[in-house]
């Protein structure tokens, strides 16, 4: 099934004629995953964004056929708005035993190829209370969908509060939530939490230093920082037309991921953060048109990869 680019183009373009004319102090950036220590960034420069993951083939728990994932992203931040679109791909393996599992009678006919994500947010709150506490809240829009807009249309928030424990180690936690178009008794939304903690260069040279394991700093390493993420999530998509399990309906992806990342600034405009991942307590939940719940297949845990770019103009 593949992406109408009319449609996604056409979205875009009108979403990001109005935050291109904003002329406001705060930019949003993102750690992997979530948001922690973002809110206070005060810039006006445009910036940009491109990431990927890929999460290894893994079973059905039912023993019925497998999937890989891999997912890109691209976003760009101005100002208070951030506008984003990720393209996931899913490579099945033991499709016959897949479409049996699904209820599919064509054996070689697969539940779905490609999702794809479009999100828009605004700053509506973003302050300090000390030199300790931060706090943020978006207001969002986004569609998820199979092959077209609008798809799943979702309208929500998303925040968090960050807090410097100690010297520059910073926590953060965030939750999300969106009320999703054709909502039901079984069917309401999105809904997503958080946690980072994440330490910047100097500070974790500092602490390298303290504990005794880094005495003389090697060149370059005053650009390295790290970051820890836990995140779980159940995200909606509305399926194609002609979607061989549910027709105009649902699908609900729950996962789980904790990520350790790597994060490496070369210079002020350049950022990139990497590293492995492990993702669990993963379900994939079937709805009809209306939005009532039908079946769900639990998939076993999977080692994945996460790589992020950021550039700043």
């Amino acid at each position: 099934m593949m992406l109408r680019p009319l449609c996604v183009f056409s979205l875009l373009l009108a979403l990001w004629a109005t935050p291109a004319l904003a002329d406001t102090a705060l930019t949003m950036g993102q750690e992997p995953g979530f948001m922690v220590t973002a809110p206070t960034n005060v810039n006006k420069d445009l910036q940009f964004q491109v990431d990927f993951g890929h999460v290894a083939d893994a079973d059905f728990t039912n023993g019925l056929g497998g999937v890989s994932i891999t997912r890109a992203g691209v976003s760009a931040d101005y100002s208070i708005f951030h506008l984003s679109y990720e393209l996931s791909s899913f490579d099945w393996s033991s499709q016959d035993d897949v479409a049996r599992s699904f209820g599919i009678r064509k054996r070689s006919v697969t539940p779905w190829d490609t999702l794809h994500d479009i999100t828009f947010q605004a700053r509506l709150l973003n302050d300090e209370l000390n030199e300790k506490w931060r706090y943020w809240v978006n207001g969002e829009i986004d569609s998820s969908f199979e092959e077209c807009v609008p798809g799943a249309v979702g309208v929500g928030f998303d925040g968090g509060v960050a807090y410097d424990f100690w010297d520059g180690w910073m926590l953060g936690i965030t939750a999300r939530t969106v009320a999703v178009s054709a909502l039901s008794s079984d069917l309401f939304g999105d809904v997503e939490l958080g946690l980072a903690v994440a330490v910047s260069q100097k500070t974790l040279r500092e602490a390298l230093k303290a504990v005794g394991i880094l005495d003389d700093p090697k060149p370059g390493s005053e650009k390295v920082g790290l970051s820890f993420a836990l995140s779980t999530s159940d995200k909606t998509y509305r399926l194609s037309a002609d979607n061989p399990v549910y027709s105009n309906g649902y699908l609900g992806l729950v996962r789980s991921k904790v990520g350790l990342y790597v994060d490496y600034a070369p210079n002020d405009r350049l950022s990139f953060s990497l590293g492995p991942e492990i993702h669990y307590a993963r379900k994939y939940k079937l709805y009809n048109k209306t939005g009532s719940y039908k079946s769900s297949h639990d998939l076993d845990n999977a080692m994945g990869g996460y790589l992020r770019m950021v550039w700043r103009f």
